[in-house]
């Protein structure tokens, strides 16, 4: 698991320097019908997979951007709580700063 420090992610003001990741996790998941009681006991959580730019890591959240306008704004935005993650890996380092 990529482990990239809170603190080391909020010191980058250009959300391009920031690296990209793509975050594992587990998301809750409803399922609509009539079903046995024994097939309601099988049911499991989705495995879900965001790709983004990495802006928050620590014990409570893992939040990842994925659209980034000229400005530097942020756009779908996704917040997971820490215990959802299966695991974060690196698709690309952050930009360095100039």
């Amino acid at each position: 698991m990529t482990r990239i420090a809170d603190r080391r992610l909020a010191k980058v003001k250009n959300v391009l320097e920031l690296p990209i990741v793509e975050v594992t996790w587990r998301d809750a998941t409803s399922f609509h019908g009539w079903y046995s009681l024994e097939s309601a006991r099988k049911d499991k959580p989705a495995e879900a997979k965001t790709v983004g730019r990495l802006v928050r890591n620590d014990h409570h959240y893992v939040a990842v951007v994925q659209t980034v306008n000229d400005d530097g704004k942020t756009c779908e935005n996704w917040v997971i709580p820490r215990p959802w993650v299966l695991r974060i890996a690196t698709i690309r380092r952050g930009r360095k700063r100039r």
